[in-house]
């Protein structure tokens, strides 16, 4: 689904791997300073009696983005929660290959670069095959890193809360110094292997200390 982003960044001003060509969805209102971003088909996002945005993707692939510069000096931690009622039955595509790119939920920073090939960016994903702390470069763009939060040892159901140093992530994964992002969004995705997949998110936000416990990395 990330060829189209590369062959028509010219065209379109975009951030990498999530505002490619913006077109008009049928979702809901999103929360105020977010919007929609479609890739393939649409996944719906619907704010819950409960508070929480949710997702639900049918061989679809669209996001929610916020974009927003954030100074990682005064707010470096990025702060989320997801859950899901539960998993989808999920076909044997490796996560690793573009046939198995997709996730039941995942949320992206972006850092943009002064030219496109210049942008990086991070998705902390629930995996359905890798434990936490497994990472690898995303099969349609390498600039970007999937990095594993939540594992399929991860139950669903109930809430998991996460807190990440969004700088330390950048110099670890990219070999980068950043001192500000430039976006976050959030996405469930199965435009890949075909099946129905529903999460729930409490956005994410920045703050300056993190706001879950932080389990360990690996």
């Amino acid at each position: 689904m990330f060829n189209a982003y590369f062959n028509h960044y010219t065209a379109c001003s975009a951030l990498l791997l999530l505002t490619l060509c913006i077109r008009a969805t049928a979702n809901a209102e999103p929360p105020p300073d977010w919007r929609h971003v479609a890739f393939e088909g649409e996944t719906r996002y619907r704010l819950t009696d409960a508070g929480c945005w949710r997702a639900r993707a049918e061989a679809s692939a669209s996001g929610l983005v916020r974009e927003q510069a954030v100074n990682l000096a005064r707010t470096p931690w990025l702060n989320w929660r997801w859950r899901a009622a539960e998993t989808p039955a999920w076909p044997a595509a490796d996560e690793r290959s573009k046939q198995g790119d997709d996730f039941l939920a995942r949320v992206y920073v972006i850092k943009e670069g002064w030219v496109p090939w210049r942008t990086r960016a991070i998705n902390y994903v629930w995996s359905r095959s890798h434990p936490p702390g497994s990472h690898w470069p995303n099969p349609y763009a390498g600039q970007a890193e999937m990095v594993v939060v939540q594992g399929p040892d991860g139950a669903a159901g109930p809430w998991r809360g996460f807190s990440r140093d969004v700088a330390a992530d950048f110099k670890r994964f990219h070999d980068m110094e950043v001192d500000s992002v430039d976006a976050v969004a959030i996405m469930t995705d199965t435009d890949n292997t075909g099946v129905v997949a529903e999460a729930c998110y409490e956005l994410p936000s920045f703050s300056a200390q993190p706001q879950h416990a932080r389990p360990s990395e690996r």
